[in-house]
C-alpha cells in the first residue's frame, strides 16, 4: 500500500482562503482555534474573516445572520464545544430557519484524547445527521476534504466537516471520484465486507494486509449523510457478512444507518458485527493509539470478529 502525508486538520485552511479569495460571499468565523493558520484570509479579506474568541454559542448565531442576509458562513473550532454545546443554536438558527452554513470540527470522536473527555464529541455527525437540510461529511485525506468543500460550501445545506488529525494516508484516494454521497470501493472481495469512514480506513486496509488470505471488501465512505445506498445493498447481497469501522457513538453512526437502510430495502439474509465508541465515557487518559486499542480499533479485533462471523 503506497501512503501520502494528508492531514486534514492542519490543512484545510488553505482550501477555505483560496474559495475566500474567489467568493467574496464566503465568510469564515473561529472560535481561536486555527486563527494563525487563516491568516492570509484575514489579512488579505478582512470583511470576510471574524475570530470571536470562546464564544461558541455566539459564532453560530452570528453566522446565521450572516447566512440570513446572503452570505455564506463557514464556522471552525473542537466539535465538542461547536456541535455539542451550541446544537440548540444550530438546530434552531440553521435548521429551523433553513439557512446553509458550513460547520468545520476537529476533535470528531476521540481524537484528542490527551485533552480528556471535555473534548471527546462522540456523536456530532448523529446530531447534524439529525437535522433536515444537512449534508455530513468524513473526509480522510486533505484531497477528499478540498473536493468536498469546493464542491458543496455554496449548496444551500447545513454542511459539517469532521476535519481529522488522523488521516488514512491511502494513496489510491487520489485515483477515486469524490462527490458527495458516493462510497468507494477500496479492496474487492466476497467472504465479507468492512465498512468504514474517515481515518479508519487505515485500520482497514492494515486488516487486510496483515491477513491477506482473508477475501475482504472495504468500502469506503467520505460522506456519512447521504450515505451510498446502493453500495451498501450491493456488498451486503454479496458477502452476506460486514463490520462497520466508525469512531462515533454505537447510536447513530454508521452501524445503525447501515442497518436501516438495508431494512428499508427488506434485506435480511446477513450477519455483522460493528467496532465503535460504543455507548461509554472514554475517561482514561492517552494518545490516540491507546485509545484506538481500548476501544478495540486493531486488526486483531477485526480478524476475531471476522472469525466468530464465519464460524
Amino acid at each position: 500500500m503506497t501512503i501520502i502525508n494528508n492531514n486534514v486538520r492542519e490543512t484545510f485552511a488553505d482550501t477555505v482562503t483560496k474559495v475566500g479569495l474567489e467568493d467574496s460571499n464566503l465568510i469564515c468565523i473561529v472560535s481561536d482555534i486555527s486563527h494563525f493558520r487563516l491568516q492570509k484570509l484575514a489579512s488579505e479579506r478582512p470583511k470576510q474573516y471574524l475570530n470571536l474568541g470562546v464564544c461558541e454559542n455566539s459564532i453560530v448565531n452570528v453566522a446565521a445572520g450572516l447566512a440570513s442576509l446572503g452570505k455564506i458562513p463557514v464556522i471552525h473550532t473542537f466539535a465538542s464545544f461547536l456541535i455539542d454545546r451550541s446544537f440548540e443554536q444550530i438546530k434552531i438558527s440553521f435548521g429551523y430557519h433553513k439557512l446553509p452554513v458550513n460547520i468545520i470540527v476537529i476533535g470528531s470522536g476521540i481524537e484528542y484524547a490527551f485533552h480528556g473527555v471535555t473534548h471527546h464529541s462522540y456523536s456530532d455527525a448523529s446530531m447534524i445527521k439529525s437535522i433536515e437540510n444537512s449534508l455530513v461529511f468524513n473526509p480522510g485525506s486533505t484531497h477528499e476534504f478540498s473536493e468536498l468543500f469546493r464542491k458543496n460550501y455554496n449548496n444551500g445545506k447545513i454542511n459539517l466537516f469532521r476535519a481529522t488529525n488522523q488521516p488514512h494516508n491511502y494513496k489510491g484516494i487520489l485515483d477515486k471520484k469524490i462527490t458527495a454521497g458516493n462510497g468507494i470501493e477500496i479492496k474487492k472481495g466476497d467472504q465479507g465486507t468492512i465498512f468504514c469512514s474517515g481515518g479508519d480506513l487505515a485500520t482497514a486496509l492494515e486488516f487486510c494486509s496483515t491477513y491477506p488470505d482473508l477475501e475482504i471488501q472495504v468500502i469506503y465512505f467520505h460522506t456519512l449523510k447521504t450515505l451510498d445506498e446502493e453500495i451498501i445493498i450491493s456488498s451486503v447481497q454479496k458477502t452476506k457478512k460486514f463490520i462497520t469501522l466508525d469512531h462515533q457513538s454505537i447510536y447513530g453512526g454508521l452501524h445503525q444507518d447501515i442497518l436501516y437502510v438495508l431494512s428499508k430495502n427488506k434485506i435480511f439474509n446477513f450477519i455483522c458485527d460493528e467496532i465503535s465508541l460504543g455507548n461509554k465515557f472514554s475517561r482514561e487518559y492517552g494518545t490516540y493509539a491507546e485509545q484506538n486499542y481500548r476501544n478495540g480499533f486493531s486488526s486483531e479485533n477485526l480478524f476475531n470478529k471476522f472469525k466468530s462471523l464465519m464460524a
